[in-house]
């Protein structure tokens, strides 16, 4: 028995695994696996070991089996014992015990897990061969004789005989019989032997060969039908096969299709050898037969298969209890691998909150089992790879029993209101400044070039404040400046907020980066998203993009005024993919393109809204992965629909030439308005009005003078949130952007109305002769011509215009009521640093 680790030596090296954490890397985390199981071929009954080495002295090993054709990994009794060497000893006594075979060292209650090995059965099947095969050739050619070999686990030992006789020096399932003669006729078979189970077999029929000594002209053709597509592993060697024969002899002439032969290439015999093949081998090859002017020709394709490799590990990332947390690996190997993810050693099944796409892991509610080790294992038929990395959990914070909840902006109803540091009441005792502010989820990056990438993130359901539109920001790790981290940048697009995606260009190769996503709200307060994982833009992603299968845009179709649905195809199902990116815009622009993420490999549709009515759009899509997008699809235009016109049948049914579109269209007035008209006639005929229209006309001039002082006054002063404000800016997170209205033209045609608007709504509103909520249901337009269906108004103003102008109205009277109030409590309660607009990036404090 081992002696047991000392306590010191068991901190010291856990120790060295935390203080490598802060690398990323996994040859850095302190303990790996030196031998790791090996695959192994057995009979029933025998004793089967596997065996695992690690250079750290582990605590406690476990093992675990997974069988044949299943998924699932379960483990199996076995004595735990400490050190760096662990055996696992299987009683191969039922074939159920084949399978996947791993051991998990643990460190603490972190695990980490080796590569898998299988267990098979050994065993020979008998052959399957059902006739003879007769070859007549002419003397001088070269000839195959094949042994049709069957299943053997080991690989079979093959033995030739001719007429009984065993033929020596022959290693593989095909003799070669160069420049046959008339003494090389004769009967052939062969035998397959498996020297684990002893068992062997014959073949059930020969190969009969006469050679012919004078023959007549023969044209080329092949004395055995040539293989045509090869697989062979990275780094053996390879021979493609191509055998003909006639008369005269006929040669031989290799090429390859668009590429000269490889180097390493050699013609023998046999055929075309290929040593030590690599992935550029990989191609179209031809062989061809002639002789005389005739000749014969086959394609043999040539596929170079890779065993897995991890070449980015998980990031060694923190993630919050009761978080969402996603990870991502990236592998290479051909056929592609699958993808199995563990954490501590325990493999992770797609469930209601964990969900395994390809490279990618997402766990919506992390838990605290979760801290510790978790790793990316890749597997195909030739081999597995893992990477691995540490992951932390940062537990809930607890006050006495009761659980802390996320902070969204909502107030803790314990909390205590002192004399000066207490929030204001309205007078329905409603607490000011409560609203609820619920933060997009942590953002996902992907790679789209040697200098951008595409953020991608989600927003929780809630029925909080409604999100205007979004922000991305960006950091770089490792850069500091008098020995402080760099600052973050904000991207200058403003993110539509039905808008998930969004490309961050400018950034620099092989650096490392943060990103997070603030929402900006309807009060203008935002709140940013948690910050990403650490992500590294690696350089010259061309290989991965040459892997990324194109997807072809097909068809596209124009569901109405704003919508247009998209259909494509991926060409290659077995690619490893996570999605799509769709682009489009306006065929008339040469702006960017709007980016919407489609998550899943089997997506092939989407439909796009929020577009403008009667306009050509241009449309293209990529597949991504969490390393690389592919190249561009084909693109597609297509023009949306003409806007909805509906007919106003309720007053005009035989006018087919007064059709209002359906956002100006004039709602009918309620009962108590039926006689408008009369009474509108009545006051344009009193001539009392007359002072009043002037008394308003001096009204509005003096109102015009003091909005022009008020504004002069204001010239230099900063503004935040619309107001503007004595001295400096405040240091709050609502300084993202400017009240939306600040950004309109101010010019006297497009914010103050005509003169005659106000004459008229000052008119009807103090004589009480309209009820001021009829005046609000009508646009500037329909507003006039409703109730002066007589007059020329020249110089008006559009329905929208004064639609706004209106509402406008409303709103700032009713914002400016409670102002100072919010001000001081969103101010108050956020120190992150602010948003900014501008032409490009722009540095902001953290």
């Amino acid at each position: 028995m081992r002696p047991v680790p000392s306590l010191c030596g068991l901190v010291t090296a856990l120790l060295h695994v935390l203080a490598s954490f802060a690398h990323g890397q996994r040859e850095e985390l302190g303990m790996s696996f030196s031998r790791h199981p090996q695959p192994l071929d057995a009979p029933l009954g025998d004793d089967v070991n596997f065996e695992c080495n690690l250079n750290l002295a582990a605590e406690r090993f476990s093992w675990c089996h997974r069988p044949l054709g299943s998924e699932k990994w379960l483990p199996v009794f076995h004595t735990p014992i400490n050190g760096k060497i662990s055996r696992y000893v299987v009683n191969f006594d039922n074939e159920t015990k084949a399978g996947d075979y791993r051991c998990i060292a643990f460190y603490g209650s972190s695990g980490l897990a080796s590569d898998p090995a299988r267990l098979t059965l050994a065993t020979l099947q008998k052959f399957s061969d059902r006739s003879n095969v007769v070859i007549n050739v002419a003397a001088g050619n070269t000839v195959p004789i094949t042994c049709p070999v069957p299943y053997s686990a080991p690989e079979a030992i093959v033995q030739f005989y001719k007429d009984n006789n065993p033929i020596q020096n022959v290693n593989s399932k095909t003799m070669i019989i160069e420049s046959v003669k008339a003494s090389d006729s004769g009967s052939y078979y062969c035998t397959a032997s498996n020297y684990i189970t002893t068992q062997i077999y014959t073949s059930n029929h020969k190969t009969i060969m006469n050679v012919h000594t004078n023959p007549s002209f023969q044209t080329p053709y092949f004395v055995k039908q040539p293989q045509t597509e090869y697989k062979v592993l990275r780094g053996k060697n390879v021979t493609l096969e191509c055998f003909g024969a006639g008369y005269p002899v006929p040669n031989i002439a290799w090429s390859r299709l668009g590429s000269p032969l490889p180097s390493n290439s050699v013609r023998t015999s046999m055929g075309l050898m290929i040593t030590s093949v690599q992935p550029a081998d990989r191609g179209e090859y031809d062989c061809m037969w002639m002789s005389n002017g005739a000749h014969i020709k086959s394609l043999i394709i040539l596929r170079v298969m890779e065993a897995p490799k991890v070449i980015r590990s998980p990031k060694a990332s923190t993630f919050s209890e009761g978080g969402e947390l996603e990870l991502s690996c990236m592998v290479t190997g051909e056929p592609q691998p699958k993808i199995e993810w563990l954490i501590n050693g325990e493999s992770m099944l797609p469930n209601d909150n964990v969900e395994v796409k390809g490279s990618m892991l997402r766990i919506s509610e992390v838990e605290k089992k979760h801290a510790g080790i978790v790793q990316c294992v890749a597997s195909n038929e030739y081999g597995s790879d893992s990477g691995y990395n540490l992951l932390r959990v940062n537990p809930k914070q607890h006050v006495g029993t009761t659980e802390s909840r996320p902070d969204y902006g909502i107030q803790n109803s314990r909390h205590k209101h002192t004399r000066g540091g207490g929030r204001r009441r309205s007078k329905e005792g409603k607490r000011k400044g409560t609203a609820v502010m619920v933060p997009p989820n942590q953002p996902n990056v992907t790679r789209l070039s040697d200098v951008s990438v595409m953020v991608r993130w989600s927003v929780p359901k809630n029925t909080g404040l409604p999100i205007q539109f979004f922000k991305v920001q960006y950091r770089e790790l490792g850069q500091k400046m008098n020995g402080k981290q760099a600052k973050w940048m904000t991207a200058n697009s403003e993110i539509p907020n039905h808008i998930r995606s969004f490309e961050v260009t400018d950034l620099q190769p092989n650096h490392t980066y943060r990103f997070r996503i603030a929402a900006v709200y309807s009060n203008n307060d935002n709140k940013p998203s948690p910050n990403s994982v650490r992500f590294h833009l690696i350089k010259d992603g061309g290989f991965e993009r040459n892997k990324m299968p194109i997807p072809l845009l097909t068809n596209t179709e124009a569901l109405g005024p704003q919508e247009v649905l998209l259909v494509w195809q991926n060409p290659d199902k077995s690619a490893d993919i996570d999605g799509f990116y769709v682009y489009h815009r306006a065929s008339s622009s040469a702006g960017d393109y709007i980016k919407t993420t489609v998550e899943g490999k089997d997506s092939f549709n989407i439909t796009i809204s929020h577009l403008q009515p009667d306009t050509t759009y241009e449309f293209k899509v990529q597949s991504f992965s969490v390393g690389a997008a592919s190249e561009f699809s084909q693109i597609l235009g297509q023009k949306t629909k003409k806007p909805v016109i509906e007919h106003n049948d309720h007053d005009n049914r035989n006018d087919h030439g007064s059709n209002l579109t359906l956002d100006s269209r004039v709602r009918p007035a309620d009962d108590r308005n039926a006689n408008m008209y009369a009474i509108i006639g009545g006051v344009l005929g009193g001539l009392t009005l007359l002072g009043g229209l002037a008394a308003v006309a001096v009204v509005y001039k003096r109102t015009k003078h003091k909005q022009s002082r008020e504004s002069s006054q204001s010239e230099g002063k900063p503004i935040t949130n619309g107001r503007v404000m004595n001295g400096g800016v405040t240091d709050s997170k609502i300084n993202i952007t400017s009240n939306p209205l600040a950004g309109l033209d101010t010019s006297e045609d497009i914010i103050q109305p005509k003169v005659g608007i106000y004459y008229y709504r000052y008119i009807l509103v103090c004589c009480s002769l309209i009820p001021t909520r009829t005046l609000r249901t009508l646009s500037g337009a329909a507003f006039l011509s409703f109730y002066f269906p007589n007059t020329t108004h020249s110089g008006q103003q559009s329905p929208m215009e004064m639609a706004s102008f209106l509402n406008g109205q409303n709103n700032n009277s009713n914002n400016h009521n409670g102002s100072d109030t919010a001000a001081s409590d969103v101010n108050a309660s956020h120190t992150e640093p602010p948003l900014h607009h501008g032409s490009q990036p722009i540095e902001q404090p953290l």
